[in-house]
């Protein structure tokens, strides 16, 4: 199992062209439009040979990644740098702008939002760190196309915010409790909940799940061992 665990730093990309309908978003207040999948297949996914991958069920949580912090391997947290007031002002007027231009002729020059790294973004705390696929330039992380920058932060043993973070670690002995694939019995494929130490997976991202984690509810037997995170693969 462990050889096939890998850094998934960021979303994947939708594996179909996207279109834009001309309706009000169901997910976003005061988005005027829908983006949404085709059925038709991008060259990218297409070169990635996605003809052949193999669909997978996820249990849905949040990303944690594991890193050394202070020299010691440590569980971190997803974080990502947002826009502030005005700069979610500023890109709003974009899209809307980037929206009626796609749905145009598309004869005059493409909008375009060039950020101010200082002013349009939140603080972040002392010790985030970007997302190791993040673009930097001139020393600032660069946002995606959503605005914003994903990143991480080290979870703090006694904070409430990351209370269920911490449960599924022992960060003062570098422990960390897993579930991964387990033996096949009788043709069924099991999981398996065990123990590792955080070294052995220094560097790679996993899913921290539980019936307290996005609210998500999970039967009586995963309430009673959970949370614990899952690995993702690459």
């Amino acid at each position: 199992m462990m050889d096939k665990c890998g850094k998934v730093q960021q979303k994947v990309s939708c594996v179909f062209e996207t279109e834009i309908l001309n309706e009000p978003s169901n997910k976003r207040q005061f988005q005027g439009y829908k983006v949404v999948a085709s059925d038709v297949l991008k060259n990218t996914a297409l070169l990635s040979d996605v003809t052949r991958s193999i669909a997978t069920e996820k249990l849905d949580g949040t990303c944690v990644f594991i890193a050394e912090f202070k020299g010691r391997p440590w569980l971190w947290a997803r974080l990502d740098r947002k826009p502030n007031k005005a700069g979610d002002k500023r890109f709003k007027q974009y899209r809307s702008s980037l929206q009626k231009w796609e749905q145009s002729s598309q004869d005059l020059p493409k909008p375009s939002l060039e950020w101010d790294m200082e002013k349009d973004f939140k603080q972040v705390p002392e010790h985030w760190i970007p997302a190791s696929d993040v673009p930097i330039v001139n020393g600032h992380p660069q946002p995606d196309q959503n605005g914003h920058t994903p990143g991480w932060v080290p979870v703090e043993k006694t904070s409430r915010q990351y209370c269920w973070h911490a449960s599924a670690v022992d960060l003062d002995r570098s422990l960390g409790l897993f579930m991964g694939q387990g033996e096949v019995v009788s043709g069924a494929h099991h999981l398996q909940i065990r123990v590792l130490p955080l070294q052995s997976v220094l560097g790679h991202t996993a899913e921290l799940i539980g019936t307290h984690i996005n609210a998500n509810a999970y039967s009586r037997e995963i309430q009673s061992r959970g949370p614990y995170v899952t690995f993702n693969s690459t």
